[in-house]
Formats: C-alpha cells, sequence, structure tokens
C-alpha cells in the first residue's frame, strides 16, 4: 500500500476524467443562477427649494443608450462585464427609472406627476451605463496552479503518475482557489430638463463610480451580491450628481422668474 492516501487515484481514469470534468464544472457554475434584482437603498436627503413653490416634475422615458458588451456581457476568467440584460430580472431602464423616481422623491426637490400635461418641466433621461467589471491578473491564475501543481506533483509514485496529478490539481486549484479580483461598477447617466413648451432650459451627465477589491474562485460568480454592494452605491453616487445640479438649475431658473 502506498504512503500516500490518494495515490491509488491515480492508477484509474479518474485523472483523464477530472480534466474533463473540471471545465464542465466551471460553466455550470457561471450558468446556475437566479435572475438578479436591484435592491436599491432608501436614503432620505430634504433638498426643497424653500424659498419657491415646489416644482411639478414629470419623468419621460430612460433611452437605453448603454455599449454592447453592459447588454451582453463580455469576458472570461481576467476580465468580464455583467449583469447581461438577460440575467436582471427586469429591464435595466425600468430598473433605473424607479431608483431615479425614489432618489427624486426622497429629496422632495420636486413633486412627481403622472401626466405630462400636469408638469412644470419634464425631464428624459439617456443611460450611457451602468454595469459592472471583473479584472483579474493573469499572474494570480499562474500562482493558485502552481499552488495544485505541486501538491500533486508530491502525491505521485513516478514521473508519469506526478504529470498526471500536477495537471489535475493545477486545474483543481485554479477553479477553487478564491483570486483576488478588482469590481467596479459604474452608472453614467445624462438628463435634459424642459419646460411645459418643450424648450430646452438644462442638460447635464454624471459619473457615480464605486470599486473593491474582492477574492472570487472561477466557479463562484456572486452577481447579486456584487450588485447589492458596488452597482447600487454607483447609481447612488450618479443620481446624487445629477440631482444636486438640478437642484441649481431649478434655483437659478426660479431667481430668474421671480420665483
Amino acid at each position: 500500500m502506498s504512503k500516500y492516501p490518494f495515490h491509488s487515484l491515480s492508477r484509474y481514469p479518474s485523472t483523464s476524467a477530472a480534466l474533463v470534468v473540471l471545465p464542465l464544472l466551471v460553466l455550470l457554475a457561471s450558468c446556475a443562477s437566479d435572475k438578479i434584482v436591484f435592491n436599491y437603498p432608501d436614503e432620505e436627503i430634504d433638498l426643497r427649494l424653500r424659498s419657491m413653490k415646489m416644482p411639478a416634475l414629470y419623468l419621460d422615458l430612460v433611452h437605453d443608450m448603454r455599449p454592447v458588451e453592459q447588454r451582453d456581457g463580455q469576458g472570461h476568467f481576467f476580465g468580464i462585464s455583467y449583469p447581461k440584460d438577460d440575467a436582471w430580472e427586469r429591464p435595466v431602464t425600468e430598473i433605473y427609472a424607479e431608483a431615479l423616481a425614489q432618489d427624486v422623491e426622497q429629496t422632495h426637490l420636486v413633486e412627481l406627476v403622472p401626466l405630462r400635461g400636469q408638469a412644470d418641466y419634464v425631464l428624459s433621461v439617456d443611460l450611457l451605463s451602468m454595469g459592472c467589471r471583473l479584472q483579474r491578473s493573469p499572474a494570480s491564475f499562474l500562482l493558485s496552479g502552481a499552488i495544485g501543481a505541486g501538491l500533486g506533483m508530491a502525491l505521485g509514485d513516478d514521473a508519469s503518475q506526478r504529470t498526471k496529478m500536477a495537471i489535475v490539481f493545477g486545474a483543481a486549484a485554479i477553479a477553487a482557489i478564491p483570486l483576488p479580483t478588482q469590481n467596479r461598477a459604474e452608472a453614467e447617466v445624462r438628463m435634459t430638463l424642459k419646460d411645459r413648451s418643450g424648450n430646452l432650459v438644462w442638460q447635464k451627465s454624471c459619473l457615480g463610480e464605486f470599486s473593491e477589491k474582492v477574492y472570487l474562485s472561477t466557479t463562484a460568480r456572486q452577481d447579486q451580491q456584487l450588485v447589492d454592494k458596488t452597482l447600487t452605491k454607483a447609481v447612488k453616487r450618479c443620481n446624487a450628481c445629477l440631482i444636486g445640479q438640478l437642484r441649481q438649475a431649478l434655483l437659478e431658473m426660479g431667481g430668474a422668474t421671480g420665483g
């Protein structure tokens, strides 16, 4: 009997089978996920215009102008853009429109009205970017693979067995060991404000960003948790920038018209 408890595994075709099974596990892990929900946090900030009447605002359509890599999702291992449109529970334009309406209402800056004819102003939105990007260094894959290969080499008795075990354990280590990964989220939006006559009175773009370092294995795609931690913050920062600029514009227009 071998002094190594796993030595007997190398005498059977399990090593070859493992080389086939491991990539399949990676694919299955990336596919077996629920639809992503945008859990947008509440935040009450009083931005009301105390020196003038609260304007009535109608939120018009959100136009989806995101790049193709955000719509379709792109990349594997080293760089991944997510979530793709199919991964969301609802269309991204609806998700952002609800987040914007929530932020506007909770700032008490304007009164949202359901009909265009009731509004003093109409606000339309161009959604330029809203997504996340995972970025890994190729060196991290080499390091985890080397650790697994070293363990495999130690479990073989001869050169052939050591080589097989090194390949299997190296692949398993790459798939299973959490790797340092940079997760960056961004949301970029352009707002256009028109008066009730259809005249353009204000336009502004803002970019909200949030990034953090996380540790993920290649078989772990915790997209819901990552969206909750980063993309919601990026959208919140983008909206805070835009609503702050909108408040200043309303103050200036109210002062020009005598409030």
